[in-house]
């Protein structure tokens, strides 16, 4: 992706949101905004990997013999995409995160920010969600080789906010989906496999078409809070983006995808989530006066649907350079044509390359 060169670097820099608006969250018991119950099912698009832990990280994360993906998992990666949609603040920035309790973004209040300091105050949020359990009782595995990489100086001008052209975090890192790369991993150089280089390892992904069932339980939800989860977890149907400039302009079509767990420079993680039933409580004076009656209102096929594109509008018709970016990093275009690849170490030593900046999107 530097410029002038035929191969696309994996990732890219999103610019943010410049204006974070603050506010004191709800806490449990005002008993005000939605709460309620959504089911969602993911399936893999690419190869997916979860490792169960650093002294096992080849296979597959399992709960009683079935594979698993960590409801914090999963929490990470929509949280990320709120930060953007939503105009978060960056929560791990000691400089940029919310720094009290009383005062917090969209994504902290939705889903919980921890103070800093000796006498630390923590807002759990508003968001619970479970691990995602795979459906499937045989599901399909695939057995690759990756090349580790031990980290390195960072290459400053791959890292400049777009939208400023400075090093100045107004941004952030997003992968690109590899659509080609649906059932393999770039091959590591004969060179490198013969040397039996110590950071080449073997991991045993799920191959892709596997599903996975997980649950989020939500409460006291502003309809900006609901409408953003919302659309975190939906996502997109169809978008036309253009990328790049000029004669070499590509223009890609498809839905909006995620990308979670291990590999995603690699073109792993590219996953598709459902929204298959959403239930909102009713109001507690109903929901807590009868054991039998609850009073819950049920979302499924096409009124769910309509609750979706209903809530999501105002962020689908959102055209800001920020929307725009994230557009073109999220595109599942199966027909993309791109090659991706990092640079090599002497693209990096050849003098002629030192202030390259990655090309436009």
């Amino acid at each position: 992706m530097p410029q002038g060169e035929a191969f696309w670097n994996p990732y890219r820099m999103v610019p943010i949101r410049q204006n974070i608006t603050r506010s004191s969250p709800v806490t449990d018991e005002k008993f005000t905004g939605r709460s309620g119950i959504i089911y969602c099912t993911l399936e893999n698009l690419t190869l997916l990997f979860v490792g169960k832990n650093r002294k096992d990280n080849t296979r597959f994360l399992t709960r009683a013999g079935r594979a698993v993906i960590p409801g914090s998992s999963l929490k990470g990666a929509l949280r990320s995409l709120a930060e953007i949609a939503g105009g978060g603040c960056w929560v791990t920035n000691p400089r940029e995160g919310c720094n009290s309790v009383q005062q917090l973004c969209i994504t902290c209040r939705m889903f919980g920010m921890l103070e800093r300091g000796p006498r630390a105050r923590v807002h759990k949020g508003k968001i619970s969600i479970g691990d995602a359990l795979i459906r499937e009782a045989n599901p399909a595995i695939q057995q690759v080789e990756i090349l580790l990489t031990t980290p390195s100086t960072k290459h400053t001008p791959f890292y400049l906010t777009p939208t400023t052209g400075n090093f100045d975090g107004l941004c952030r890192k997003l992968y690109f989906h590899q659509p080609h790369r649906r059932h393999s991993v770039p091959e590591i150089p004969q060179s490198i496999r013969q040397s039996m280089h110590p950071h080449i390892q073997r991991l045993y992904a799920l191959a892709p078409g596997q599903h996975f069932d997980f649950t989020i339980n939500f409460s006291n939800l502003t309809e900006e809070e609901l409408t953003l989860l919302i659309y975190v977890l939906a996502l997109e149907d169809n978008v036309v983006v253009n990328i790049g400039d000029g004669p070499n302009r590509l223009t890609l079509r498809g839905p909006l995808r995620h990308k979670i767990g291990y590999g995603k420079p690699l073109g792993m993680g590219s996953c598709h989530i459902t929204i298959n039933r959403l239930v909102y409580h009713s109001e507690p004076h109903t929901r807590f006066a009868s054991l039998q009656a609850t009073g819950e209102t049920d979302y499924e096929g096409e009124a769910l649907q309509t609750v979706i594109s209903r809530l999501t509008k105002n962020i689908v018709q959102d055209n800001s350079l920020t929307m725009q970016h994230l557009r073109k990093m999220l595109v599942w275009d199966e027909n993309d044509p791109r090659v991706f690849h990092y640079p090599d170490h002497h693209w990096f030593q050849t003098e002629a390359n030192q202030r390259k900046q990655l090309k436009n999107i």
